[in-house]
């Protein structure tokens, strides 16, 4: 007669032994799912770096792939009042031999004044600041243009920009007869970081510029994307570094810096840290509480911002700034 409790024994070791087979089996489905999603998200990661670096020149230069600009408040660079004199275009080479169109504004004046623009406009569609600039700084004003910006098929970058920076105030030093250490230096937001590349390499070849004004700009273009892409290894892949405080590590001229409070396209605090990291002793920081980075500029702030700007230069340089009138039409 069979034993009983062995039969019991072997009826409830086989249903155990069944299901530690099963689990055995599940846990290298489960641990093949976790790798295949694993290298799913690796695989979308790598994916995204790599757009990142194919689509850098759109997102750093959108201005080069539109035919207009992207105007949060579109009347934000029309004059206050009625100027005299005319915004007509000016024409000058770039250093590959083609032609780069400014717009310039002639005053009778000594004084004489280098705009450099941000990433999504273009200097025909300016005028309204030229003038604005002009007026309020009693100067002849050049807003100057960037290959790639002209519909020329040109693809812009950090070195083409400062080239370019570089051939319009030369020019713009030869047809008002001013030195060009001389001439002041207006960047806003990216305009802000070719000018600081512009001051380099007039710096190292022997002009050192007097009087530089920045306006809503950075300590480094892969500081803001690094910050605001985060989950991206940003400083790895990103080629146009626009590093401002390498590039004004020996500035000694003077410097007005304009950044409003609010701003999320470039933060207040890249803006005050590259104010922080250049060593001159004649510069002064300009914050607006309520402007954001696409916002009008106050007449106000940018009456004071010459005026401080002006009255550094002198005490740095001992230039007076003259009493000029505007160009007839």
């Amino acid at each position: 007669m069979p034993d009983q409790s062995s039969e019991e024994s072997s009826s409830t070791v086989e249903p155990e032994a069944a299901s530690q087979t099963a689990a055995r089996r599940a846990k290298p489905s489960v641990r093949r799912r976790v790798l295949r999603t694993g290298g799913l998200l690796a695989m979308i990661y790598v994916g995204v770096c790599i757009g990142l670096v194919l689509m850098e020149t759109r997102l750093l230069f959108p201005g080069a792939y539109m035919k207009t600009s992207i105007l949060m408040d579109p009347n934000r660079f029309e004059p206050d009042a009625p100027s005299p004199g005319k915004v007509q275009t000016f024409g000058y080479p770039a250093v590959d031999g083609s032609q780069l169109d400014g717009r310039l504004l002639l005053r009778e004046s000594d004084e004489v004044i280098l705009f450099l623009h941000g990433n999504g406009i273009h200097a025909d569609e300016m005028d309204g600041w030229t003038r604005r600039l002009s007026d309020s700084w009693g100067g002849t004003v050049l807003t100057a243009e960037y290959r790639g910006f002209q519909d020329d098929g040109f693809t812009p970058s950090e070195e083409s920009t400062i080239e370019d920076a570089v051939s319009a105030i030369d020019a713009l030093s030869e047809l008002t007869g001013k030195p060009v250490h001389e001439i002041i230096i207006y960047g806003r937001s990216l305009g802000g970081g070719v000018a600081s590349g512009l001051v380099r390499v007039l710096q190292e070849r022997g002009d050192s510029v007097q009087a530089l004004c920045l306006d809503r700009t950075f300590d480094s273009a892969v500081n803001v994307g690094a910050q605001r892409f985060f989950f991206l290894p940003v400083r790895l892949l990103m080629r146009n570094h626009y590093d401002s405080v390498e590039a004004l590590s020996d500035f000694n001229g003077a410097l007005v810096q304009i950044h409003g409070t609010p701003d999320r396209i470039v933060p207040r605090s890249n803006g005050h840290a590259l104010h922080e990291s250049i060593p001159t002793r004649h510069k002064q920081w300009l914050e607006l509480p309520g402007m954001f980075h696409n916002d009008r500029l106050p007449k106000s702030t940018l009456d004071l911002a010459g005026q401080r700007l002006k009255a550094m230069r002198e005490e740095a340089f001992g230039i007076a700034t003259s009493t000029t009138q505007p160009a007839t039409p």
